[in-house]
């Protein structure tokens, strides 16, 4: 059985945009979200939000540099 290795974002429509998102993509989320929560100080609600942003100019830079990569 495959288990998830992640728990899902507290926010409910920030966790279903989360499940959407590839295996590389959620890695980064979740990385960010850590860093900013840990040590940043940030809540785990503002954490999330934060790494929801830096995931998608993560997502846009990787499209724009690498637009043949899937």
């Amino acid at each position: 059985m495959d288990s998830q290795k992640y728990e899902p974002p507290l926010d409910p429509s920030l966790a279903t945009k989360f499940y959407a998102l590839d295996k590389t993509a959620q890695e980064f989320f979740q990385e960010r979200a850590a860093i900013r929560q840990f040590d940043g100080g940030q809540s785990r609600l503002e954490a999330e939000a934060a790494a929801w942003e830096d995931t998608m100019h993560f997502l846009q830079y990787k499209f724009l540099a690498h637009p043949h990569l899937p």
